[in-house]
This record gives C-alpha cells, structure tokens and sequence, in this order.
C-alpha cells in the first residue's frame, strides 16, 4: 500500500523538492527525499484517520513536504552555522591569552634560534620581534642601509624555516 502511494506520488514529491531547489545533484538529495516520502507516509495515514476526502490530499500533501524540506534545510544551515561559530571560538580560544604570553613564546623561539644565526641577524631579530622596531629604525641604529636589514631578515627567514622543518 505504502509502496503503491509512493510509487503514485513521486512526480510530487520531486516537484516539492525542486521548489526548495533540491535536485538530484544536491548532495543531500536522498536525505531529503526520503524525508518527503515519510512526510507523504505520515500525512496520508492521518488524512485517512480524520476522515477528509482525498480529493484535497494532493495539494496539502505537496504544501506539508514543501515546508518540511524547508525546516529541514532551516535546520541544516544554522547547524553548519554553529558549527562554525564553535570552530572559530576554539582558534580564538588557542591563541595566547596576553602580549606578554606572546612576547614569552617569541623570546623562547628567539633563544633556540639564536645559535644558528651571526651576530647581525640576531641583533635584527631581537630588533624586529622583540623590540618591534621598522626596517627603517633598525637601519638607523646599526648604522646600515634598509636593504642590508631586508637582507638580514631575508637570511633569518631561511634559517628559521630550516629549523622549524
């Protein structure tokens, strides 16, 4: 009997979910079919209990599918919205809680980085992370062009990403 009303009503059932833009190629496609075919199962069977004549069941069966999908898809996207809402507050919640927290990570890099570099780029890098000084305030104070402290951080670059490998 069940099969029979599926069977009958498909073309409906298709045309629901294409108004909620559900086609075949959805990925969610199946899912939300076989939501429809319970929506159908379901209002048939309590159309038939209350005794209303089934001449009306068509167009209310197609309108309760319709608003189902829709609920459903309600529903999926605020899920996938709090998904990534809880996504984001645990990044937020792994970043340090304080400069001062960063300031100790970057010391601790520095430290452990130090012995693989020359005395000018490790005075460029205590400069730069630790000091916050410009490219242009760094040049001024040791006396050098821009372009040597460009070069200093370009080497410190490469013997950073050397270690961290």
């Amino acid at each position: 009997m069940e099969n029979e009303l599926l069977e009958q009503h498909h073309v409906l059932i298709l045309g629901a979910l294409k108004k909620c833009h559900i086609t075949h190629y959805h990925p969610d496609f199946e899912d939300y079919l076989q939501i429809a075919r319970w929506v159908l199962i379901d209002t048939h069977r309590s159309f038939v209990a209350s005794g209303k004549p089934l001449d009306a069941f068509h167009n209310y069966v197609y309108q309760r599918i319709y608003w189902k999908i829709t609920d459903e898809i309600r529903k999926n996207i605020s899920h996938q919205d709090k998904l990534i809402h809880d996504d984001q507050e645990t990044l937020l919640n792994e970043l340090p809680a304080s400069p001062e927290e960063d300031l100790i990570e970057i010391k601790d890099f520095i430290a452990q980085l130090t012995p693989k570099l020359n005395k000018q780029e490790a005075l460029f890098l205590e400069d730069a992370y630790v000091n916050e000084l410009t490219m242009s305030a760094i040049a001024k104070k040791h006396q050098v062009s821009r372009q040597t402290v460009y070069n200093w951080r370009d080497k410190v670059a490469l013997k950073s990403l050397a270690f961290l490998k």
